[in-house]
């Protein structure tokens, strides 16, 4: 063993040594397996990046939510026509679910509008108004940062009372508190805040903070009550394709949709939607996997092309070192070094681009872009057998020569 190390360190060395005096021409073998690794290791970054942004925001809806809409999240522009023509989510959907179901949760309904919220001279446009229950703080996953949420009495009474997101927090009380304020919504309702919430963020392109959230009798007072709802169910982890089979049971009883009948709303789960998001994000990691094959090729046909050089220059040398006494193990060893050194240079560099590469694009885009050690340590034993196995077949051709031969080659 101790005899193998030695002759091993020596053979790297002699590699290192082999490298150095061909400057350019693995100069150029380095590049092309460098260019190869961090162009997948940049992909894959960016793939992961995109997952890990797609599934934050999705968790940020309501990890465990079902949301019944009368439109599919995902759907051909030829359904386009059917779902526009359904029925809109009513009340009647959601006092269906409230008194028959019996899995969810948190049962909440949702009704939208945009208005301008002002307060004094300060106004925020294209502020998301939202009509609900009490129940939306379980179904949202939100969480009250000073005083409290709506209140059932609230939705009893049809008070004026509101709850504002972040946003409209800093614009308006950057220096004083919130709770107690008056607002104009809109043209010409009023409200009062008894509430704020935590900072949520944004989900997929728009910020969850710039909201006022109203009771749903006042919203429907104030800004029509025809308007169709989403309502949001709460589910427990375990029971989630049992409470959508429950929900889906109870609105087509209400609806009095007939057995071969097709539904007129839609169940959307967020595990529907991460599957498509995956189906798109497929090809990319598809195309990288390819970049990563046709890199393996074209690096190990450079690695290949440079050893079988490297041999026909230096036969007469293995030659002598055959006539006195060397090994074939040992010729063997020198070229495989000669030959892993190559790519695991190559796979350094190249994780290094690739880091770079996700450290910019973490900077300058709203992904969380990064390479995991995982990433860097598969590439790196990736390349170290793309060496290995094109360094094979040049390194047994310089152990296999005839030492008298190889002492006669000019």
């Amino acid at each position: 063993m101790l005899r193998f190390l030695r002759e091993l360190w020596e053979s790297i060395r002699q590699a290192g040594t082999s490298l150095a005096s061909h400057r350019l021409r693995s100069s150029l073998t380095i590049a092309g397996i460098t260019i190869g690794v961090g162009t997948v290791m940049g992909i894959f970054s960016v793939t992961a990046g995109l997952d890990s942004s797609f599934a934050r925001q999705l968790n940020s809806l309501g990890p465990n939510t079902l949301y019944v809409s009368k439109w599919a999240w995902f759907s051909n522009d030829n359904d386009w026509w059917k779902y526009r023509n359904r029925p809109l989510i009513t009340r009647a959907d959601y006092a269906a679910l409230r008194a028959h179901a019996v899995l969810p949760l948190a049962i909440a309904p949702m009704v939208y509008s945009q208005a301008t919220v002002a307060r004094g001279d300060l106004k925020v446009n294209n502020v998301t108004l939202i009509g609900t229950v009490e129940s939306y703080m379980d179904t949202g996953g939100w969480q009250v940062r000073h005083g409290r949420f709506l209140s059932n009495l609230d939705e009893e009474l049809g008070t004026d009372s509101c709850v504002i997101g972040a946003d409209l927090e800093d614009a308006f009380f950057k220096d004083g508190d919130a709770l107690g304020a008056r607002f104009t919504v809109g043209p010409f309702a009023r409200c009062t805040v008894v509430g704020t919430l935590v900072r949520k963020g944004n989900a997929f392109g728009q910020s969850q903070d710039a909201r006022v959230i109203l009771p749903l009798s006042s919203f429907s007072r104030s800004f029509g009550s025809k308007r169709g709802m989403t309502i949001a169910v709460m589910a427990s982890s375990e029971k989630m394709r049992e409470t959508e089979d429950e929900i889906i049971q109870v609105l087509r009883n209400s609806r009095r949709i007939a057995p071969e009948k097709e539904e007129t709303f839609s169940v959307n789960r967020q595990d529907k939607m991460l599957q498509s998001f995956n189906q798109l994000t497929g090809g990319l990691k598809l195309v990288a996997f390819l970049v990563g094959i046709i890199t393996v090729i074209v690096g190990g046909i450079g690695i290949m092309n440079i050893l079988l050089v490297s041999v026909k220059e230096r036969t007469r040398e293995i030659g002598v070192r055959r006539a006195l006494g060397a090994r074939r193990v040992t010729i063997l060893l020198q070229f495989l070094c000669e030959a892993i050194t190559v790519s695991a240079l190559g796979s350094f560099l190249g994780s290094g681009l690739g880091i770079g590469a996700a450290w910019v694009a973490a900077q300058v885009t709203p992904l969380n872009a990064a390479v995991s050690p995982a990433m860097a340590a598969l590439s790196l034993a990736f390349a170290l057998l793309t060496g290995l196995v094109f360094g094979l077949w040049p390194a047994l051709s310089a152990a296999l020569l005839h030492p008298i031969e190889a002492l006669r080659y000019e």
